[in-house]
């Protein structure tokens, strides 16, 4: 009826990635990532006038010419791109979109978690969803008291982090510690949750989480993923993103009255996710409560991107002196030989 064709392109050649891009940038979107897969509509004259594209559970970058608005192609794009999804195994997947096209989605059966107003929409469809997730979060719920949180990726889990959390846990009455559930870090979710769980076992008043797809992960705050950071502001606006979605679900579910955060003064992203907490959280009825960074006797501050420098360069006598001892053990385990090896012949990631 219209005359359009559709590719469906896994691995875009630098000649499409670089048509994509600036088609994006037309449409006031950027390039980010790497997509596993991205639609491009063509019309009879070979000019690009729709795309979409899926990395993981994230349909991200959706564009559409505006004269071809009337044509239903965002429908099209996204329709092929959970077609995709669903032939490999996946349920749920989310959108990250612009808040004029919020409806549109909405329309196709997407469900919205938290805005940014005039900047982005993140929205969800599927199962196991939100829903699900608030009932694990209910179901660890305190009742009564002052109860407090802290989110972490604990990558790997270092002495810094015991001291936040310990400061944390003699401040509030119940302490929920939420473990960054994407498998996106060098150490996996399963030994980074295990060491968070260990490490803080004798702390009678804190229960760790898993923080599902709903807390710095690769829907709410992609930013934090990627090697090459992108700019301050699409920091700035994931980071509003991610902690308006922690506003929407975990203060709610969790009874929480307050957010416990390290002093960051060395990170870009972390500290543009810092002020969004400010800007966003109190306003919410949640008191940020800053932690200053642990530090040794002799001034070094005491972080996990530090670890990983100290085991690339094999300086296990540093190492040991920023880590507690399960995280020692766990380095020193067969379980830990691959990641090891990896850290000494990459460069480190946040």
């Amino acid at each position: 009826m219209f005359g359009f064709d559709i590719e469906l392109i896994r691995n875009l050649s630098s000649g499409e990635e670089k048509r994509l891009r600036k088609f994006l940038d037309d449409h006031g979107l950027r390039f980010e990532g790497k997509p596993d897969i991205t639609v491009l509509v063509k019309d009879p004259a070979g000019r690009l006038i729709a795309t979409g594209s899926l990395q993981g559970e994230v349909i991200r970058m959706v564009a559409v010419d505006p004269s071809w608005q009337e044509a239903g192609l965002s429908g099209i794009v996204i329709s092929r791109l959970v077609e995709f999804a669903r032939e490999r195994g996946m349920t749920r997947l989310f959108v990250y979109t612009k808040p004029e096209s919020a409806d549109r989605f909405a329309a196709l059966g997407f469900r919205e978690l938290a805005r940014v107003e005039g900047s982005v929409v993140l929205l969800e469809m599927g199962e196991p969803g939100v829903d699900a997730y608030r009932a694990y979060l209910e179901e660890n719920r305190a009742v009564g008291g002052k109860n407090g949180a802290v989110v972490v990726n604990c990558n790997p889990f270092t002495l810094g982090h015991r001291f936040l959390i310990e400061r944390a846990a003699s401040s509030c009455d119940r302490l929920f510690i939420i473990v960054v559930e994407a498998d996106l870090s060098l150490f996996p979710f399963k030994d980074r949750y295990a060491l968070v769980r260990e490490g803080t076992s004798d702390l009678a008043n804190v229960t760790v989480l898993k923080s599902g797809a709903y807390a710095v992960s690769p829907a709410t705050f992609p930013t934090y993923f990627l090697r090459d950071k992108g700019s301050e502001e699409t920091a700035a606006i994931q980071a509003k993103l991610d902690v308006t979605l922690f506003a929407n679900l975990f203060v709610p579910a969790l009874d929480l009255r307050v957010r416990f955060v390290g002093t960051e003064p060395y990170c870009e992203v972390t500290g543009a996710y810092n002020e969004a907490m400010k800007s966003i959280l109190p306003a919410r009825g949640v008191e940020l409560f800053e932690i200053p960074r642990y530090a040794l006797d002799d001034g070094t501050i005491v972080s996990a991107s530090t670890v990983r420098e100290r085991i690339r360069c094999s300086d296990w006598a540093g190492v040991r002196r920023l880590v507690p001892d399960v995280t020692w053990n766990y380095l020193n385990s067969s379980g830990a030989a691959e990641i090891i090896s990896r850290i000494q012949s990459s460069r480190t990631r946040h």
